[in-house]
């Protein structure tokens, strides 16, 4: 049997982003493939005053809406995995059980990260001034709980954004570099480095 050739994957964009309002530090990497971009990264931090490791892999069609989604995360003794994906459809699917709820929902967003932002940024393709509203669906640590999340992108200048969600409940503004990776993210999340 042929083993299958793993398709060559660029590097778009790399990112080592800093929590202020909690201890956690992430290690970010954006890829492209000829039929997909790939955002993964490794993240470390305390939660419920536990430390813990979650990894992650999101990959997105040329358009940046969502394929799939891979998390894995340890805390204490506890392993936790989720498996998400998205058919051509729109249907969101964790392993066998179709989550009805999301239909239609084009990107994730993962709480205890920043770099699930550069996908609406980089898919609604937004001009200065434009602003733009959809949905996610919102992972949320440390139980990895599903929901809904209404969320509008308003694009200020090239690198910058207002971000708002729940109907303006929160708002940040945001700062990316050219890729659409988080340069700031409000005062929760800053670059390291590049």
């Amino acid at each position: 049997m042929e083993r299958e050739r793993a398709k060559p994957a660029k590097l778009v964009g790399e990112a080592l982003w800093r929590r202020h309002d909690a201890t956690s530090l992430e290690h970010c990497r954006v890829t492209l493939t000829e039929d997909m971009h790939v955002v993964q990264g490794c993240i470390v931090a305390l939660m419920d005053s536990q430390p813990c490791q979650v990894h992650y892999a999101i990959s997105c069609h040329p358009d940046w809406s969502t394929r799939s989604v891979h998390v894995g995360m340890a805390m204490g003794e506890t392993m936790y995995a989720l498996q998400l994906r998205r058919d051509e459809a729109g249907e969101w699917w964790r392993d066998d059980e179709r989550l009805s709820e999301f239909h239609g929902i084009a990107d994730v967003d993962l709480s205890i990260s920043p770099a699930t932002n550069t996908l609406p940024i980089r898919r609604m393709k937004l001009h200065h001034g434009e602003s733009a509203s959809a949905d996610a669906l919102w992972v949320r640590f440390p139980g990895l709980a599903l929901e809904r999340l209404p969320q509008r992108y308003t694009r200020i200048d090239e690198h910058r954004f207002t971000y708002e969600s729940r109907g303006g409940a929160f708002t940040a503004d945001l700062e990316v570099d050219g890729q659409g990776l988080m340069v700031r993210y409000g005062e929760i999340w800053e670059r390291v480095t590049s």
